[in-house]
């Protein structure tokens, strides 16, 4: 197996067909690690030097891909994802009959370029994934692994609605059926030339939410919203892209941002109007969405990474995502760089506690992050 390391500014583009079809022969591969959510983040939210690693069989095949950015964390150097933290899984893009040995030989790849980078960081990887047993094979290196997050999901093989509940069933039934008593109230999924001014309603609603309490939401960064611009236009290309609207009266008043790719659908982030609190809109349009991808045949509804309260009322159950971090066993720039992760940890673990007593169980169908 042959590795090349690419790290042109063309390189992104050279690729796009063999990605695509990768990505596509893939069974485990999800919309994150497409090359059309890299091409809009790098145009984007560059961040470093670009790295890919490629590996071809013999004849000249890509049977694998490791797309990576060396980039300034403080006064280190951190080799991490591209697309992080954006993307809410990781990995590396291999066909399934090749995937160690893929992981190994960019294991290889990685400690022979040792002297590129201090630390390895590798988040939101999947346990069940190739990469999760990553092993730099040199004495000089440690590899740890520890658990990152939780990534709720909804089965959709049966009814759903035995799973959230006999509660949340009846407020969602009453929500529904008072806003269509009280207003002219119209369900849809945007494509095409709806999509830029549904996403300034996305981007409103979601933000607005975050700054009544104090707080910047996702969208508040115009290289954020530029980044999902060009992902949501790429996707709907791609017939990937769900973008629920919940109007009433003519006017957004929730939004849901997924994605779609085979049997998955991906709850991503989505805005509601606190103004119509009392009616539920985000547990409304979140009930509508679940039930347009069971219709649809996807046999998961994934919450994505976030241990929000919310998601435990669906039902849902989780999955968990682990961290590899490989560092240099007699380097001080390593350790500074292993000790200020193991802060970024801890700041998350308070912070996902914060997020859940701030919230509780008082709002449900809205993604808080």
């Amino acid at each position: 197996m042959i590795v090349d390391a690419l790290d042109d500014e063309g390189a992104l583009d050279r690729l796009a067909d063999d990605w695509r079809a990768l990505h596509d022969a893939a069974p485990a591969a999800t919309p994150f690690q497409s090359w059309e959510w890299a091409r809009a983040w790098w145009s984007h939210r560059r961040r470093g030097r670009l790295v890919v690693l490629c590996a071809r069989a013999g004849d000249g095949t890509l049977v694998g891909l490791l797309p990576l950015v060396i980039a300034p964390y403080g006064p280190t150097r951190r080799l991490t994802f591209l697309g992080a933290p954006e993307a809410d899984y990781q990995d590396l893009l291999a066909l399934p009959a090749h995937a160690d040995a893929v992981r190994d030989a960019f294991a290889g790849w990685l400690a022979g370029a040792a002297r590129a980078w201090d630390v390895i960081d590798l988040p939101d990887v999947r346990e069940d994934s190739a990469l999760a047993t990553l092993a730099p094979p040199s004495p000089g290196l440690a590899a740890r692994r520890f658990v990152h997050r939780v990534c709720p999901y909804l089965p959709l093989d049966g009814d759903w609605r035995l799973a959230a509940g006999k509660q949340l069933r009846d407020r969602i039934g009453r929500k529904r059926r008072k806003l269509g008593r009280d207003f002219a109230v119209d369900f849809d999924v945007v494509a095409g030339d709806e999509l830029p001014h549904a996403l300034d309603d996305l981007f409103w609603l979601h933000d607005r939410r975050w700054r009544r309490r104090g707080l910047r939401g996702a969208f508040s960064r115009p290289s954020v919203r530029r980044f999902h611009r060009e992902l949501a236009a790429r996707f709907d290309a791609r017939g990937w892209l769900r973008l629920h609207r919940l109007r009433v009266d003519g006017k957004t008043r929730a939004a849901f941002y997924c994605f779609a790719d085979g049997a998955r659908v991906y709850y991503y982030l989505s805005g509601f109007d606190l103004d119509f609190g009392r009616y539920s809109p985000g547990a409304v349009l979140m009930a509508r969405a679940v039930e347009d991808a069971q219709s649809a045949g996807a046999r998961v509804f994934d919450l994505l990474r976030g241990d929000e309260n919310y998601k435990r009322e669906w039902g849902a159950r989780e999955r968990r995502t682990v961290r590899i971090v490989v560092t240099k066993r007699r380097s001080l720039r390593s350790l500074l760089a292993a000790s200020a992760i193991a802060v970024e940890r801890a700041a998350a673990v308070a912070g996902s506690r914060l997020r859940n007593r701030l919230w509780g169980h008082r709002r449900a169908g809205a993604r808080d992050a």
